[in-house]
């Protein structure tokens, strides 16, 4: 059998997810999308979506997004540096740990009613 060292159940609990884990959780899939474009880079290929750059001397620069807005990773810095792709990997990889554990959730909260005023009633022109 193939289940005979597994704990089998009747069904699984879906509790539905709060605003705040629906949030983390789009952050968490949009990290994993740009460590998938890092391990395709190919220098001179463009690719839409992606949150780094290679800068002139080869090294990389990375914006973590959420939105079209950047994130704070510390205070007053809003991008990592790193010599190579594989720095860059491990720098995206430090982010989704951060991501997972909730570093990112105030953040996340003020871009996301941000983002909501913008879609209110729009004023009434005069007549």
């Amino acid at each position: 059998m193939a289940f005979e060292n597994l704990k089998l159940v009747a069904s699984m609990d879906r509790s539905p997810l709060d605003a705040t884990s629906k949030r983390r959780q789009r952050l968490f899939m949009q990290i994993n999308k740009q460590i998938d474009l890092a391990g395709k880079f190919a220098p001179g290929r463009l690719q839409r979506g992606r949150w780094f750059r290679q800068n002139a001397d080869g090294s990389f620069s990375l914006a973590i997004r959420y939105g079209r807005k950047d994130l704070e990773l510390a205070k007053g810095k809003f991008g990592v540096a790193s010599a190579s792709i594989e720095e860059l990997v491990e720098a995206l990889q430090a982010v989704r740990l951060q991501c997972s554990q909730g570093f990112f959730d105030p953040q996340l909260e003020k871009l996301s009613q941000e983002i909501r005023k913008g879609f209110g009633p729009r004023p009434q022109k005069p007549k």
